[in-house]
């Protein structure tokens, strides 16, 4: 038994630690991309290059919740290297269609969104991003292997060079005093997916072949399980965007520049949430089958009050100096983004709730209603973004996602607390308790470093 729970107790240091590490240089890297660019852009151009990332976004996240998890969940829950080949090579094949689907998807609407935005300097860039999503997709397929393994490093490598690359090609344009364009970046985009790729494969190549099969029963259950894993993540993605994407239509690509200046800054503070759902994902698929629904009411609970552990101390510092950050990161042009960071910190401090309750729904399976759930807080979402910023422009947009996520805060804990009978006073017990606990291992790591050397 002590062996049993120092495996677990390595997996959560060993692999939390990974996937904050990577979660914080993606957020580094994101934003020094960024701190560089609204000085090398005009708002304009820095409101189209937002509305593109939210564009391609939605592609992304579709192809991944259609495929992502469930290649997780069937892996990581099949014993038999002969079935868990069969799902593999499955999912690669439908991979590719998919892909091929999206890419054509992605060029049709392009000129309708170029048009919608007063963006004619969009299509071509999402064209030419096809390219791109080749490769990212390949990284999804193995990545998503490694990670039902219960391995991350591949994961991890394949993050950090596609971010870190990207970021020399901005850096060195800054130093150098070059301009950039917005193909330029689409370009750079391209050349940092393609070498990213190369550890994504090397990492997880002995289980894999890129063989192409479809097993019907496998790819039926894998369509059935993901096509609501997909409905649910494009949902979220549009839950996260649509407040800039209606910002871009009813106002100005500049006015979605200002509104992501509070978002992004706001971001800093959510690395802790982003990094939790890698590891919870398969770890609540695992212990589903090993221990039932109750060890899943604990795994909510716990990983959501350690998240809040790390995530309120972040967000007070950043509330507190809030104007030295605007002031200081984006400059005095964007002096309109400081309300609406002080309101975007406040409705972070949600997210942890309503992301982890969508990760434990997945790993038992129950992705119909996470779809549903939310696709409720979209259409709330849509509806509130209309109505506040058509009376209060961009800052009612901030309002209209704080009502938004309030709205299902509420609905998700109801719905926790039917299924896994979650209490949110045990979510704020294991907040409170990280503080000492971690103390004790730092401080009781010393002393007995100190008894020892002391000893000999």
């Amino acid at each position: 038994m002590k062996l049993i729970n120092t495996i677990k107790s390595n997996y959560w240091i060993r692999y939390g630690l990974l996937n904050i590490i990577q979660n914080t240089s993606t957020v580094l890297f994101g934003f020094a991309s960024f701190y560089l660019l609204i000085r090398k852009l005009d708002r304009h151009e820095y409101g189209i290059w937002i509305l593109f990332l939210s564009t391609i976004a939605v592609f992304a996240m579709a192809r991944n919740g259609l495929l992502q998890s469930a290649t997780i969940k069937y892996v990581s829950g099949t014993s038999e290297e002969g079935e868990k080949k069969k799902i593999i090579a499955t999912t690669f094949t439908m991979n590719i269609l998919v892909t091929a689907l999206f890419i054509g998807l992605l060029c049709a609407v392009a000129p309708l969104l170029g048009y919608m935005w007063d963006a004619p300097e969009l299509p071509p860039m999402l064209w030419f991003f096809g390219i791109s999503f080749i490769f990212s997709s390949i990284q999804m397929h193995f990545n998503s292997v490694e990670q039902a393994y219960l391995n991350f490093n591949g994961t991890f490598l394949t993050t950090f060079l596609y971010q870190g690359l990207f970021f020399c090609y901005i850096f060195t344009s800054y130093l150098t005093q070059t301009d950039i364009t917005l193909m330029g970046l689409i370009y750079a985009n391209l050349g940092a997916n393609i070498i990213a790729t190369i550890p994504s494969v090397v990492y997880i190549r002995k289980r894999v072949s890129f063989r192409l099969l479809i097993d019907m029963s496998w790819a039926k259950r894998i369509f059935n399980y993901g096509k609501y894993s997909m409905g649910t993540s494009v949902n979220a993605i549009l839950s996260d965007t649509i407040d800039q994407m209606m910002l871009g239509a009813m106002l100005s690509p500049a006015a979605t520049g200002i509104f992501n200046i509070a978002v992004r800054i706001s971001n800093l503070a959510s690395i802790p949430t982003n990094a939790m759902g890698s590891i919870v994902f398969p770890q609540g698929a695992r212990r589903l089958e090993e221990e039932g629904l109750p060890a899943l009411k604990y795994l909510y609970e716990k990983s959501v009050g350690t998240i809040l552990a790390l995530l309120i101390p972040a967000l007070l510092f950043i509330y507190l100096f809030a104007d030295v950050f605007i002031h200081y990161i984006a400059g005095e042009k964007y002096d309109e983004s400081l309300p609406l960071l002080k309101i975007t910190l406040f409705y972070s401090l949600f997210m942890p709730f309503s992301r982890q309750m969508g990760t434990i729904l997945d790993s038992i399976g129950k992705t119909k209603l996470n779809f549903l759930l939310v696709l409720l807080s979209g259409i709330i979402n849509v509806f509130t973004n209309y109505f506040f910023i058509t009376h209060w422009g961009i800052i009612g947009a901030a309002f209209a996602t704080l009502s938004t996520y309030l709205i299902f805060f509420l609905i998700s804990q109801y719905t926790l607390k039917k299924i896994l009978n979650v209490n949110l006073a045990n979510v704020w017990t294991y907040t409170w308790q990280f503080y000492p606990e971690m103390m004790e291992k730092l401080f009781g790591k010393k002393k007995a470093l100190s008894s020892n050397a002391q000893a000999e």
